[in-house]
């Protein structure tokens, strides 16, 4: 009786899974770091509207 092994594909992958700063769900191609469109434009329209901004520290 022949055994056949399955071979795995073991392949890893050198992408660090990153999270959506939107939602958290896991980024996906071709949106990253979004998830999705939906999120991507949430994040501009808050860079937009000055919700988002870069704090200035002066000293």
């Amino acid at each position: 009786m022949e055994v056949k092994k399955s071979k795995k594909n073991n392949i890893i992958s050198l992408k660090k899974k990153s999270k959506c700063p939107t939602c958290k769900k896991v980024s996906k191609e071709p949106f990253i770091p979004f998830c999705s469109k939906k999120c991507a434009n949430l994040d501009l329209l808050k860079w937009l509207t000055d919700e988002h901004g870069l704090e200035i520290k002066s000293d």
